[in-house]
C-alpha cells in the first residue's frame, strides 16, 4: 500500500509543475494570468465612431472605451496609461456600424424582440517593436513589412520596419425586450459590455 501511495505521489509531482510567481500548471492548465507578463501598460484613446448615429447611440464610443478600460483593470495585469509615449502598447478602435434588428413584433406593430448590433475594427500594437499584436498569424511567424521587399536595396533596419495592421472585426449584440422593461439604453450597454469582454479576450496569450 505504501509503495502504491509513493508511486501516486511521484506521478502527481511529475504532472503538476510549479511556474515562476508561485503559479501551478496541471494537465496543460495554469493558474497564471492569461496575459503576457512582458506587457505592463496599454494606451487606450477614445474609440472613433464613423457609424450613423441616432439619439440612443450618441457617445457610444465613449461608453465602449470606458468599458474596455474597466475590463482591462479588472481582469488583466496590465494598467491603462494616459501617456502614449510611455505605453508598452496601444489599443485603437473604430465603431463603423450600429444596427437595430427587429425580430418579433406585437399586433400593434411595436417591437417585441429586437437587438442592437455594434460592429468595430480593432488594432492592438506594441509601441516598443512596431509589431501588431492583433494581427492573425501562425505562432512564431515573422512580422509583415509595410514596404515590399526589394533585393536591390540594402536590408532595412529591423527597428524601422513597421508591420501592416489588419484590423480585427468585432461584433456584439444587446437584447431588447420592451415587455421585460428593456430599452435601447439597456441594449446599448449590454452590447458595449459584451464587446469590451471580447476585445480583452483578444488580448490574452494565444493557446
Amino acid at each position: 500500500m505504501r509503495v502504491y501511495l509513493l508511486i501516486v505521489a511521484i506521478a502527481a509531482t511529475a504532472v503538476v509543475g510549479c511556474q515562476s510567481g508561485g503559479n501551478v500548471s496541471l494537465f496543460g492548465y495554469s493558474t497564471a494570468p492569461p496575459f503576457d507578463p512582458n506587457i505592463k501598460t496599454v494606451y487606450v484613446p477614445v474609440f472613433k465612431n464613423t457609424a450613423f448615429q441616432t439619439t440612443p447611440n450618441r457617445d457610444i464610443e465613449v461608453d465602449l472605451t470606458a468599458a474596455i478600460i474597466r475590463e482591462i483593470h479588472s481582469r488583466s495585469t496590465m494598467r491603462v496609461v494616459s501617456d502614449r509615449e510611455s505605453a508598452d502598447t496601444e489599443l485603437l478602435g473604430t465603431i463603423y456600424n450600429i444596427e437595430k434588428g427587429i425580430f418579433n413584433r406585437t399586433q400593434q406593430n411595436h417591437a417585441r424582440y429586437a437587438e442592437i448590433i455594434v460592429s468595430a475594427n480593432i488594432v492592438w500594437r506594441d509601441m516598443r517593436t512596431g509589431r501588431v499584436l492583433s494581427n492573425r498569424r501562425p505562432p512564431g511567424a515573422a512580422a509583415v513589412p509595410a514596404v515590399p521587399f526589394d533585393p536591390s536595396l540594402p536590408t532595412p533596419d529591423p527597428e524601422l520596419v513597421k508591420e501592416i495592421a489588419v484590423p480585427v472585426k468585432v461584433v456584439s449584440t444587446g437584447r431588447l425586450i420592451p415587455e421585460l422593461g428593456e430599452t435601447n439604453a439597456t441594449a446599448n450597454k449590454s452590447a458595449v459590455d459584451t464587446m469590451a469582454k471580447q476585445i480583452v479576450n483578444m488580448m490574452e496569450i494565444a493557446w
